[in-house]
């Protein structure tokens, strides 16, 4: 609060002083006073009140500035009101009384929305896990029984694995601080474990895949890199032209490692680049070649963000796509 903001916001006050001053002055003016005597009664009423003034200004500013600086480094603003002290002027004192009351409705809500959402989080990751069980039964019961109708059916159950699992790292991605294992492993396991895991989809789409110095070590988590990988491969599968070829490579540069994705598929719409990592955004490829939910590629990017790492995509319509993934040699903090 400035002095200018202060007085502005008082100014019927001093209007209402100096209008005062000026009646009292001309009633002691017709009594005859000396002017000298008015002048100093003047200067006495004007002093007070000035002083008046600069003391509630000095404790109003002293406390909303103060107010102002802890909100400001405060990580959780919604304990404003319980770490602020309570005003001396009663203005203050109603305004921290409305803050306290509206900060307890407020946070009683977010406790409520907290709880359903932990709730929520622990139902899904629980029928994810019993749906597994079917899922795995119906696969062994294909496995062992293999006509090439049933090789079509096992190909559907695996998409349907797929889409479980992602419900379930979608689930999980907003406690990843929770759930993660940070070690040194590399590339060249994480991807092949991806493709291994969906080598029958890959078979049926008569892809070839390609491996090339994946023999760099990175830092990260295992499970969610394989993850992501899964979801990179996926989109090469549902966007593919005729004879599939997707190719893994990586590079040390400074600072960290890129994994290089590359695919000969159809590649994406330059109108489509800058909004594939959005939630739900499908594009012209997910309308037009294949039934898309246009989540794997925002997952993708959301992880990679919780991870320390960084995805970039480049894309050539009918030549194909080519996927970044850096990862830095120091890994940042968690969200």
């Amino acid at each position: 609060m400035s002095v200018l903001q202060f007085v502005q916001e008082r100014q019927f006050s001093f209007l209402l002083n100096g209008l005062s001053l000026l009646l009292i002055s001309l009633m002691l003016s017709l009594f005859n006073l000396p002017i000298n005597l008015i002048i100093v009664i003047n200067i006495i009423f004007i002093f007070f009140f000035l002083c008046t003034i600069l003391f509630e200004f000095y404790r109003t500013k002293r406390y909303y500035n103060n107010l102002k600086e802890i909100f400001e480094h405060l990580h959780e603003k919604t304990l404003i009101a319980d770490i602020v002290q309570e005003p001396t002027f009663y203005s203050g004192q109603i305004f921290y009384n409305i803050l306290k009351s509206a900060t307890k409705v407020m946070n009683d809500r977010i406790f409520s929305l907290k709880n359903s959402q932990q709730e929520y989080h622990d139902y899904i990751e629980l029928w994810v896990h019993e749906i597994k069980t079917p899922i795995t039964a119906l696969k062994l019961i294909l496995e062992n029984h293999r006509t090439p109708e049933k090789i079509h059916i096992q190909t559907e159950v695996s998409k349907i694995e797929g889409y479980v699992e992602q419900a379930l790292y979608y689930a999980r991605s907003s406690t990843l601080n929770q759930d993660y294992k940070i070690e040194t492993f590399p590339l060249d396991s994480v991807v092949n474990e991806a493709v291994k895991s969906l080598s029958l989809t890959l078979i049926r789409a008569n892809a070839q895949i390609d491996m090339t110095q994946l023999d760099l070590k990175v830092t990260s988590d295992s499970k969610w890199i394989i993850f992501i990988l899964k979801q990179l491969i996926d989109n090469s599968i549902k966007y593919r032209s005729t004879c599939l070829k997707v190719s893994f490579t990586a590079k040390k540069i400074e600072g960290g490692t890129i994994l290089y994705i590359s695919d000969n598929g159809i590649g994406i719409n330059k109108s489509d680049i800058g909004r594939i990592f959005k939630k739900g955004f499908t594009g012209t490829n997910g309308r037009n070649y294949a039934k898309s939910t246009g989540m794997g590629l925002y997952l993708c990017n959301n992880l990679c963000g919780k991870l320390g790492l960084s995805i970039k995509v480049n894309s050539q319509k009918e030549k194909g796509t080519e996927i970044k993934i850096f990862f830095p040699d120091k890994l940042s903090t968690f969200d």
